[in-house]
C-alpha cells in the first residue's frame, strides 16, 4: 500500500464512528464470533487512530486501546476497510499503538499478545 498517514482523534470523530459502523456490520454478517455491544460511547479508551491513505486522504483502518487498569490496555476496534488488507495498514495501525503505549506507561496489552497477532494476521 501507499503511504500512510495515522492521525490521533477523538472517539467521537465523525470517520471513528464510520470505521467502527462497518466493524459492527462486518461482525454481523459473521465475520466475528464475539460482536460489538450496540452502544459504545468510548469510556476507557485511552487512544483511537486512523490511517489514511497518504495518496487520496482516504481513511483505511483504525484501532485503539481501552485502558483495563493503569498498567494495561486491550486492543479495541482494530479495523481495516477489506480493499486495504494484506497491505500493512494493520501493522501500521498496531506499531502506533504500540508506540503509544510504550510512551503511556502501559506494560501490557491484552488480550494477551494481542498487538503481535494481530500485526502477524495483517488484517
Amino acid at each position: 500500500m501507499q503511504t500512510l498517514r495515522v492521525r490521533y482523534v477523538p472517539w467521537t470523530n465523525p470517520v471513528a464512528v464510520g470505521l467502527r459502523e462497518a466493524l459492527r456490520a462486518e461482525n454481523d454478517r459473521g465475520g466475528s464470533p464475539a460482536p460489538l455491544p450496540t452502544a459504545d460511547d468510548g469510556a476507557g479508551i485511552a487512544v483511537f487512530l486512523i490511517a489514511y491513505e497518504l495518496a487520496t486522504g482516504q481513511p483505511v483502518g483504525c484501532g485503539g486501546l481501552r485502558l483495563v487498569d493503569a498498567g494495561r490496555a486491550d486492543v479495541d476496534s482494530i479495523y481495516v476497510l477489506p480493499y486495504a488488507r494484506w497491505s500493512g495498514v494493520s501493522q501500521a495501525i498496531t506499531e502506533e499503538l504500540a508506540a503509544w503505549a510504550r510512551t503511556h506507561g502501559i506494560t501490557a496489552v491484552g488480550p494477551g499478545d494481542a498487538l503481535e497477532r494481530l500485526s502477524a494476521l495483517r488484517l
